[in-house]
């Protein structure tokens, strides 16, 4: 049996400049929604995942069952996602966010078995699972506007982590991060199997090296999440270009806390999601 998930809410428009052949277009795109997801057993909360809403209660089984929280199938009684349907892509109301952002499963003790320490990331509200980009970064700090980067400048930052990334070129199967300074000058690139590992290396080389962080640019091989935009916000750094797609809630964090986005950076083209004041040219 093939199965094909409807994710026709998958999506949400957004305004953006796209740079091609070093002219500038205003351009509407459409991103990947990302939202928070809390998957009590019992009702108990053993994760609040970010994903892309749809088939919301194949994810908790899938999830609750790889990572051993449940034995098998046999043992979830009852799999209930709060509300019914999902509301309109990009609708942050409550009651929209309450309908789709938390399921609830009922497993046979016996088939349970919870995790030694809840060490989950609080990213749900109160309510039934609400919760809005506000909330998401209340504790993160707004980036300094200071930094200025020529276009053409960000334009090869692909190029160069590539050159640099020695395992990904010898066997494959690595994601990359770099740390540039505004002149394009490589500080550091690290790889690892994934995303954000890399990112954390990059970063952690200059925490550990004093390395002033609010006047470099990230580029990073993978996805441009909220997690990625958390990172880059919570050490300050202005700028963060992604050689694949970014999320709605990334785009949206990045707005909120003046983070400059960049997407699909590859080729000698890119789109900006978020702040293009920090870019000449």
């Amino acid at each position: 049996m093939t199965h094909n998930a409807d994710n026709q809410n998958s999506s949400i428009p957004w305004s953006i400049q796209r740079i091609r052949a070093g002219e500038r277009q205003p351009a509407d795109e459409r991103v990947i929604l990302e939202e928070p997801l809390e998957i009590l057993v019992n009702d108990l909360q053993i994760a609040a995942l970010m994903r892309m809403p749809g088939q919301e209660k194949e994810l908790a089984a899938g999830f609750c069952i790889s990572e051993g929280y449940v034995r098998t199938i046999s043992d979830i009684l009852l799999i209930h996602h709060c509300g019914q349907g999902l509301a309109a892509p990009g609708d942050e109301s409550e009651d929209a966010l309450s309908s789709r952002n938390r399921v609830q499963l009922r497993v046979r003790t016996e088939g349970f078995s919870p995790p030694d320490r809840l060490d989950v990331v609080r990213l749900i509200r109160s309510g039934c699972g609400a919760a809005e980009v506000s909330a998401l970064c209340e504790d993160l700090p707004a980036v300094a506007h200071g930094l200025r980067v020529p276009v053409s400048t960000i334009l090869g930052l692909d190029r160069a982590m590539r050159a640099l990334q020695r395992t990904h070129q010898q066997v494959g199967g690595t994601h990359a991060a770099a740390l540039f300074e505004a002149s394009g000058e490589v500080v550091t690139v690290a790889e690892d199997i994934g995303r954000h590992n890399a990112v954390d290396k990059a970063i952690g080389y200059c925490l550990l090296w004093g390395i002033p962080l609010h006047d470099k640019v990230l580029v990073t091989s993978g996805r441009a999440s909220y997690e990625m935009s958390t990172k880059a916000i919570r050490v300050g750094i202005p700028i963060v270009a992604s050689i694949s797609a970014p999320t709605s809630l990334a785009v949206q964090l990045a707005q909120d806390r003046g983070l400059t986005l960049i997407g699909y950076l590859r080729g000698g083209r890119m789109n900006v999601y978020t702040h293009p004041e920090r870019l000449d040219g």
